[in-house]
């Protein structure tokens, strides 16, 4: 970041007081980075590292800062100080390596997967810049004294694998030591792995909490809000009036005093459930306490971002494709595949078309959901009828328009009319897209059938939802449809009321529903240290659980996990000393991808966990011809005290007995292998909205 010369900064007595210790933007300050982007080497951001966790692999290109008033097009490498003196070529922090291998960055190809650790950078410098803002501290009071941060909470989504859980804490890790570092507060070369080592500190280094998901720190929002606003601390009253009548009490269990809620939580990237059990004890009036008992976990990677997918695919493809057939393009099919499909190759062209994405599709796209959330809903014939010009706030930049009209003039008939893009009527009825998502026709709806079966299997009190794709129509209605719980039984967050207490509130509703999973954390960490006046709450029976128990072999075409593919049964990589069944082997024919399911059902969606590849060019032209490949697996990490960690290769061998080479074959962790996208990169980040 560029705060001023670096004068002004010595002439406060301080050579750092320009010094920001991180080279990322995020959220809005990245999107318009990303929106008016002009350079087409190498890549400058992805969509979300959260994504792509699984991927240390050092990038093929640089990585470039994202320039929008450049004199040239030709943008800088992503090194900065201080950071580029703290890490290597591949984003590792240079502290966790050998002496001997403590090299600076010279060329920035970070994984992915340390992105995230940039990314938390950012954040963590953001959260160090405002509370020690000057507005912040007339504001809160004490405005003489220095504010320092205690403890770091991390929300994580159902949907997150244990193995992707453990990658999320060493990244946070390694962003708290990057910034205490590059602050000048922990010696630069010395460890901090040790809470011994980072009592070195100037500033205390803070608490990292990550045992909280997103779904459960939501419905303690709405619980504490009930509790309190509604009915004055009377938890017995509250949990009395909104029991079901129809349900069973279980043994023991006196009617009135317990409440099951369920939460879906759909946000851009993870559509979350959880189903927890709130117990009173034996206490009257406000002496009384909540005990919190996890019933039912689960999350799926299908949510807002597939749905704009769905929009884009469904709605602007077509008007496009109708448009250049009329302009008299004889395959425009072929065309669109060209320009926005799945080429699998990196390079300019990669680039224009993510670009293209950006700053074309994901606007008209995002214009069409916007219409449709604002729509009448006892309308029939509402809907959205305007050119792409219209709905377009911003045009692309030349170099996108270049890349489309190129190909365009080159597959129209000479002396046709030049094709303006702009004038591309779009022609959508809101009811059409209801009846499709209604029958099943958008990804998203397999997830929501998933999540409502389960929570009408429990027989939930209440059902709290939440997430930004919830405000549309249609998803509203499918719910309905499904309904999980009775309708006057279901909460819309977004239209939730809260009182005075709730930090972003707007006009005394909660406005942005993703805020719900920060203000829950933090009622979760305040009720640990009984900091919540009249409201007692057993917050650490709240724990997150591994949701894999069935691991197997993926079919290609949609993520389900069949009987007959599974490998392992009731894995449990929560029991400390866990294995695998040593006498199970399998045969493999090919390159596959493994997934998990966590119930034993067929119809329950899969996850995509893991790629087991083969390397070998010898062995792969035995398997391809008659040969079978045995294989079998193990766990990582398992002891008497400790639960597992992660699956690795156990050995392979051919059927005929020959033993087969560790370095042979590869089992790398990849969450991304869906047939909607490369495999390696996801929608947005390779901008391959075209699929045959």
């Amino acid at each position: 970041a560029r705060f001023g010369k670096q004068h002004f900064s010595v002439e406060s007595g301080r050579d750092d007081a320009f010094v920001w210790p991180s080279i990322v933007r995020v959220g809005d300050e990245a999107r318009a980075l990303a929106m008016q982007r002009v350079g087409t080497e190498g890549s400058s951001g992805i969509s979300s590292p959260r994504r792509y966790l699984w991927d240390e692999t050092p990038a093929l290109q640089d990585w470039r800062f994202s320039q929008i008033h450049g004199k040239t097009q030709r943008e800088p490498l992503a090194t900065a100080f201080p950071l580029m003196n703290l890490m290597n070529d591949d984003g590792q922090p240079l502290f966790r390596l050998p002496y001997e291998e403590r090299l600076p960055v010279f060329s920035p190809q970070y994984s992915r997967s340390t992105l995230m650790t940039h990314m938390l950078c950012e954040i963590l410098a953001q959260a160090l810049g405002q509370i020690n803002s000057v507005a912040t501290r007339l504001r809160l009071g004490f405005p003489a004294s220095p504010r320092q941060l205690r403890t770091l909470i991390l929300t994580l989504p159902s949907a997150m694998p244990k193995q992707e859980r453990e990658i999320f804490r060493q990244r946070m890790f390694e962003a708290l030591a990057l910034v205490w570092k590059a602050m000048g507060w922990h010696p630069q070369d010395e460890d901090f792995t040790t809470p011994k080592q980072r009592e070195k500190s100037v500033v205390p280094v803070p608490e990292i909490q990550m045992e909280w998901d997103e779904a459960s720190c939501g419905q303690l929002v709405w619980l504490y809000n009930e509790a309190i606003s509604h009915y004055a601390g009377r938890t017995e009253s509250f949990f009395n009036a909104l029991a079901r009548p129809d349900r069973q009490p279980e043994p023991g269990v006196v009617p009135g005093r317990a409440l099951r809620v369920a939460s879906i939580d759909i946000g851009g990237g993870t559509t979350d459930m959880a189903i927890v059990h709130y117990q009173l004890d034996d206490g009257v009036g406000a002496n009384v306490k909540i005990t919190p008992h996890l019933l039912f976990r689960e999350g799926f990677k299908v949510a807002g971002d597939d749905l704009l997918l769905d929009i884009i695919q469904r709605c602007v493809l077509p008007s496009l494709q109708t448009a250049l057939q009329r302009a008299g393009v004889t395959d425009a099919a072929a065309l669109l595949a060209t320009l926005f499909g799945d080429s699998g190759r990196i390079d300019t062209q990669a680039i224009l078309r993510q670009q293209t994405a950006l700053q074309l599709f994901m606007p008209l796209g995002h214009a069409v959901l916007s219409a449709w959330e604002q729509s009448d809903i006892n309308d029939p014939f509402a809907g959205l009828h305007a050119t792409f010009g219209d709905l377009l706030i911003r045009r692309p930049t030349s170099n996108v328009m270049n890349y489309i009209q190129q190909a365009i003039d080159h597959a129209l008939p000479s002396g046709s009319p030049t094709f303006d893009i702009f004038n591309v009527p779009l022609q959508i009825q809101f009811s059409q897209l209801q009846e499709s998502l209604l029958a099943g026709q958008f990804t998203l709806t397999t997830p929501l059938h998933a999540v409502c079966e389960a929570i009408s299997h429990y027989h939930c009190d209440i059902l709290l939802v939440t997430g930004r794709p919830t405000c549309l129509p249609g998803v509203q209605a499918l719910i309905r449809h499904l309904q999980p719980v009775p309708v006057n039984r279901i909460v819309w967050m977004d239209k939730y009321q809260v009182h005075e207490w709730y930090p972003f509130s707007q006009q005394g509703r909660i406005g942005n529903p993703k805020s719900t999973a920060a203000v829950g954390a933090m009622l979760c960490s305040l009720a640990l240290d009984l900091r919540l006046p009249r409201f007692n709450f057993k917050a650490a029976d709240i724990g997150a659980y591994s949701t894999v128990r069935y691991l197997g072999v993926l079919d290609n075409t949609v993520n389900t996990l069949r009987d007959e593919n599974i490998w392992y049964h009731e894995i449990d990589l929560d029991k400390p000393g866990a294995t695998l069944d040593a006498r199970l082997h399998f045969p493999l024919r090919g390159n596959v991808t493994l997934g998990f399911r966590q119930l034993a059902n067929s119809r329950w969606p899969a996850t995509p966990l893991y790629c087991l590849s083969i390397n070998s060019a010898e062995l792969a032209k035995t398997i391809a011809g008659d040969g079978v490949l045995n294989v079998r697996l193990k766990l990582r990490g398992s002891s008497k005290d400790s639960a597992p960690e992660s699956f690795i290769l156990s050995d392979a061998w051919l059927q005929d007995g020959t033993p087969v080479a560790a370095d042979a074959l590869t089992l790398k962790l990849n969450t991304l292998a869906d047939r909607r996208h490369s495999g390696s990169h996801y929608w947005i980040d390779s901008g391959s909205v075209y699929l045959k």
